[in-house]
């Protein structure tokens, strides 16, 4: 409902929306002037005060009248979702749409004294894409790397062999990794910089990162002797 109303494609791709004009929302705001009706029904507002404006609320209503219609037009079985929900689903979407729209935008530069040129807003926007790439990355990174020890660690805890000292230290690493988390894992290929933080009492840190050390080199050795056994097949 929400993309249809706007005419939009996707949530994240809004940089050609064309907004309500801000006189029509500023004299609604101040009682002047009429509210979203007819063509103007669904269009937002995204100048000055966007996110509090009386005529952005005003069109969320529509839309949140628009999608319970909309389950009794198309026959949906089960109860609708309330409209507070909804609600609030539409007004993250509207928070998403004018991320992306305000994105190559120029707006008030740094020093405060002006608006940006057309080159800074393009610069602006290339390097928070960037940013968000990276981001991207990063967390990619730490998934692979979070779900790669722990796939080690429990293969090696399978282990009937293993002593009760090796045992003990794996158990550790384990327990480790799971308080850790993604987020905890370092975004750097290694985490030979001890770069962590954990919520294991101090006089054990200094372990932490030698036994994860020891997780990776098992990790690679592993995948090692698989290579070369399959080689040998």
């Amino acid at each position: 409902v929400f993309i249809s109303s706007t005419g939009m494609t996707r949530i994240n791709n809004f940089r050609k929306y064309v907004p309500v004009d801000s006189a029509i929302a500023q004299a609604y705001e101040e009682f002047e002037g009429p509210g979203p009706e007819g063509a103007i029904k669904h269009q937002f507002f995204f100048g000055q005060g966007w996110s509090n404006s009386h005529w952005n609320q005003e069109v969320v209503s529509n839309l949140v009248t628009q999608v319970i219609n909309q389950q009794a037009t198309f026959r949906i079985p089960g109860d609708c979702l309330p409209s507070e929900v909804i609600k609030i689903c539409l007004q993250d979407h509207l928070k998403q749409a004018h991320a992306s729209w305000q994105l190559d935008k120029p707006r008030v530069h740094a020093s405060g004294e002006r608006y940006e040129t057309t080159q800074e807003s393009h610069d602006r926007a290339r390097s928070q894409e960037n940013a968000r790439s990276e981001k991207l990355k990063v967390n990619q990174r730490k998934f692979k790397k979070h779900s790669k020890r722990l796939d080690t660690v429990n293969k090696l805890l399978k282990n009937p062999h293993l002593s009760t000292t090796d045992r003990a230290k794996w158990k550790f690493a384990k327990e480790v990794l799971i308080k850790l988390g993604t987020d905890g894992q370092s975004s750097e290929h290694t985490d030979s910089d001890l770069a962590l933080v954990t919520y294991e009492p101090f006089y054990r840190h200094r372990i932490v990162g030698q036994i994860l050390r020891e997780l990776d080199e098992e990790t690679i050795a592993r995948k090692l002797r698989n290579a070369h056994s399959k080689g040998k097949q």
